[in-house]
């Protein structure tokens, strides 16, 4: 397992950060990136304090000639990549479409779309190579829009799309991807920082709107669904680990009954893939191109 390197964005906080110290307790060798330089520091004294190893660098993923630099120097630098976990992303912009602004839009899409697509792009030469994994955080809104978070959950349906799309095609050159679509998960998303890095909505007048925080925050409380984020890196070990992962993956009951009226008859995306299999085959493709 020591061989396994293993990239993780968004490891700051939350998901990505239990993600990257659960996999370096399992062996493999995690390089684990982030943007925030304090809390950067504080992985690396968690990491000590249990008495693993993180290679921990900055990584802004909207900056995309950085992201290529950054994924070519790992593979470099540890002799291949094995697979990569794109979780990295954040609300940003809350309200309506009406009460988004467009550059608000842009902000979300750029962050959540754009950014994990360019550790993708960037990754995906890498991961061909070493016939490695492809882990995609999206989300339950990925698939079921949610209600004056429209920004959000446009940019995770951008990424499902993308993801989707691209999972059996690289699956003929050997990279197995999965789709991971978590519900409310007790990290820090609702904490007062998160609020204060909201942009600024436009002014409806007359808005008939609740405040969007708020409304949040009430459903977050309410769901009786929070899953507790130490749940989620043994998950994630657990389907690096499977030989044919599931193209989706809902992380909690919860997040599977969210999405369940969407997706009953394919919860797990096998459907979706055997159908873009079929696609692929019409333009005569009926097997692997290579390995």
């Amino acid at each position: 397992m020591t061989s396994k390197v293993l990239l993780v964005t968004g490891t700051t906080s939350g998901m990505g950060r239990t993600i990257a110290l659960d996999a370096a307790a399992a062996g493999y060798t995690v390089v684990a990136t982030g943007r925030d330089e304090q809390r950067m520091t504080e992985l690396a004294e968690d990491a000590k304090a249990r008495g693993v190893e993180l290679d921990i660098r900055f990584l802004e993923i909207t900056d995309h000639p950085a992201v290529y630099a950054l994924i070519d120097d790992v593979a470099r630098t540890h002799g291949h990549l094995d697979a990569v976990v794109s979780q990295a992303g954040g609300i940003f912009a809350l309200g309506t479409a009406e009460q988004i602004t467009m550059d608000g839009f842009r902000f979300v899409l750029e962050t959540n779309f754009f950014g994990n697509l360019a550790v993708i792009k960037a990754a995906l030469p890498h991961l061909r190579a070493s016939k490695g994994r492809l882990i995609v955080t999206t989300s339950a809104n990925g698939l079921v829009g949610a209600p004056y978070n429209d920004a959000y959950a446009a940019s995770k349906f951008a990424l499902e799309g993308a993801v989707e799309s691209l999972a059996p095609v690289v699956a003929r050159y050997g990279v197995r991807t999965t789709i991971v679509e978590p519900g409310p998960v007790a990290t820090d998303v609702m904490a007062l920082r998160r609020f204060e890095k909201l942009l600024p909505t436009d002014v409806v007048e007359n808005s008939p709107y609740p405040e969007p925080w708020d409304f949040l925050s009430r459903v977050i409380g309410n769901t009786g669904g929070v899953q507790a984020v130490e749940e989620v890196g043994p998950q994630i070990l657990d389907l690096l680990g499977r030989e044919n992962p599931p193209l989706r993956f809902q992380t909690a009951q919860w997040a599977r009954d969210f999405v369940a009226p969407k997706l009953s008859a394919d919860l797990d995306g096998r459907k979706v893939y055997e159908a873009s299999e079929a696609y692929i085959g019409l333009a005569g493709l009926t097997e692997p191109v290579a390995g």
